[in-house]
């Protein structure tokens, strides 16, 4: 492990990235894209839209494509391009041979034991890797702090989620502590059954909590940007968010191993209920 990360004097000539499954998994293989980014005259990254608003644009040549559409887009220039892919298919790998392209990186999407999946990404790639990446807030350090504590309670397999009862309580909680304190519940495009269920439960009635629905990634970081005092979650997309905003940011742990799925950001806090 490197105490820092060198970039080539000479630029390598053009990469691909691939890269679906969920959002967390898309802000994990943030430093890998910044890597890539510094490394690479031209960057293309196949990915969903709504991912977009999370990489930042740097001086270099960089494309964002619709990872649905496949790879007919991109056919005619992968000849010479290295690629970086989370899928390990025969098929895939013979179809990218046969477009000519260079070196072919296959990453893990689902390791269940070894390192943290970004060393994992950084070690498969064959790029030096640093602790330091850790701590970094990939999404920049947007933390206002403010006397609001921000919960989602939803979000991943429900096998991950703390029950309910757990978040009424830290709500519950933390209101009781100074009546400047404010609670946001919220709640994702998926989580609707999950934020009727929450209603039903015999939270405070007070002005102080308020329920929000952002409307896409891109509204919930700007959210997330107005304040918060600290935000709680499970292992969720909407963790990672807030952590690589630099947002003080508990995640808790029921089935996953936080050794290999810990958020990246300089405010994380973890809580075991393995």
């Amino acid at each position: 492990m490197s105490k820092g990360i060198s970039v080539p004097l000479t630029l390598k000539d053009k990469a691909f990235i691939f890269r679906g499954g969920g959002l967390g998994d898309f802000i994990l293989t943030l430093p890998l894209i910044s890597h890539i980014q510094k490394s690479y005259r031209e960057v293309t990254v196949l990915t969903k839209p709504s991912y977009f608003c999370l990489v930042n644009k740097p001086q270099n040549l960089l494309a964002l494509l619709d990872l649905d559409l496949g790879l007919s887009q991109v056919s005619k220039r992968i000849q010479g391009a290295d690629i970086f892919t989370f899928w390990d298919d025969c098929e895939w790998k013979n179809e990218l041979q046969s477009l000519g392209a260079n070196q072919i990186f296959i990453l893990q999407s689902r390791p269940t034991t070894g390192s943290h999946i970004v060393e994992a990404m950084f070690n498969k790639s064959n790029t030096p890797f640093s602790s330091s990446l850790f701590s970094r807030a990939w999404l920049g350090d947007k933390w206002k702090r403010n006397f609001n504590m921000w919960i989602h309670p939803g979000s991943g397999a429900n096998y991950k989620n703390m029950p309910l009862s757990f978040y009424k309580t830290l709500a519950e909680n933390w209101l009781k502590k100074k009546n400047t304190h404010q609670v946001t519940f919220c709640f994702g495009e998926a989580d609707q059954r999950f934020l009727n269920s929450f209603k039903k439960e015999n939270l405070i009635c007070s002005d102080r909590i308020k329920f929000v629905q952002p409307l896409s990634i891109d509204d919930y970081k700007k959210n997330l940007m107005q304040g918060t005092y600290e935000f709680w979650g499970n292992d969720s997309g909407p963790s990672h968010l807030a952590a690589n905003l630099g947002i003080p940011t508990n995640i808790c742990y029921r089935t996953t191993k936080s050794s290999i799925w810990k958020p990246t950001g300089p405010r994380v806090y973890i809580h075991d209920f393995s």
